[in-house]
């Protein structure tokens, strides 16, 4: 039997009461840097807090980049490379993840949306690296996005890679069946066909029921959470208190970990091969100029929202007047 996979709490906050429970108790804990950013009455990012390594005390934690409360409520990342690369010259992280795009429904709401984020992601995590070698430190996590096994595969093979690491993220999961087509289980064997034997997951935001299905899946390495804190505002609305936030924290690592260890659920994986996602000409003509870095996602998004033969008028058209570029991105 396979070893359980490691359960990393999400702490909601940067430092405080939260932070000791986890550290005393020895638990893997991961951060949003969306949590250590400072904002003025404008809601513009001013500052960087950095961890404090005193009070973290050896703490086991790693760094999300906060992509989706990036998208969700802000449109994008209001924290530049450089302002998270302090952030994560703060303290020694476990790991710390690339700056990704996800693309949940309420976020990318058609498939062209998808794939602009997809292909952003990759062109991120080359810009990310190439920004933290030149401060000497280690490449981030590589992290990767879709919302079919085929958007996820069409992102793994365009991030700029000289080799897979040990430990890559999976993105866009906390809203995810464990079965169907777009479920966990796809997407995990979507990849298993295209990652070599080394290469383990970090899944972000796994249901915490989950544990009985994944806990010793042979590609997963690890799993968080903040699941916890939400029962303890549903159960209670007022009156919470850092302990019992904490012992919330507690109960749920214990419990999972529980499910993780216990008897699995049997399935048997899926042994298609999955392909890349396919794109037409014209997207795919998009898609290439972002993860080529020679743009960036954003701006070819737009344009592609105003309708693509805005940009790509046919031959008539360019019979009509061949003296302009039909392919310049404004």
């Amino acid at each position: 039997m396979t070893s359980p996979v490691m359960i990393r709490a999400g702490i909601p906050l940067p430092g405080g009461r939260l932070v000791e429970i986890a550290r005393d108790a020895g638990l893997p804990v991961l951060f949003s840097a969306n949590a250590f950013m400072r904002r003025n009455e404008f809601g513009e990012i001013t500052s960087v807090r950095m961890a404090d390594r005193a009070h973290f005390g050896g703490l086991n934690a790693a760094l999300d980049s906060g992509g989706f409360v990036a998208a969700q409520k802000y449109n994008g990342f209001p924290w530049s490379v450089e302002q998270y690369l302090n952030l994560v010259e703060s303290y020694d992280w476990a790991w710390y993840a690339s700056m990704d795009h996800c693309v949940e429904p309420e976020i990318a709401g058609d498939k062209a949306g998808v794939m602009f984020r997809v292909a952003e992601t990759a062109r991120m995590y080359g810009e990310l690296r190439r920004a933290a070698a030149d401060r000497g430190l280690p490449p981030p996590m590589p992290v990767l996005q879709g919302w079919t096994p085929s958007q996820y595969v069409y992102c793994a093979e365009r991030l700029p890679l000289f080799e897979w690491p040990d430990l890559i993220g999976v993105g866009s999961m906390c809203r995810r069946n464990l079965h169907g087509d777009v479920g966990v289980f796809a997407v995990l064997d979507g990849l298993d066909g295209i990652l070599p034997p080394h290469t383990k997951i970090h899944l972000f935001g796994v249901k915490g029921r989950s544990m009985q299905h994944l806990g010793q899946h042979p590609r997963i390495a690890s799993i968080d959470s903040l699941a916890w804190d939400f029962a303890a505002r549903k159960d209670h609305p007022t009156g919470r208190t850092m302990d019992l936030r904490g012992q919330y924290m507690l109960d749920w690592v214990e419990k999972n970990r529980a499910k993780a260890a216990g008897a699995q659920v049997s399935r048997t994986a899926s042994l298609l091969p999955v392909e890349a996602e396919e794109v037409d000409e014209q997207l795919g003509a998009w898609l290439d100029l972002v993860t080529g870095n020679e743009i960036d996602g954003p701006n070819p998004a737009w344009h592609a929202a105003q309708g693509f033969e805005q940009l790509f008028p046919d031959e008539e058209d360019e019979e009509e007047d061949s003296s302009e570029s039909t392919f310049a991105p404004a």
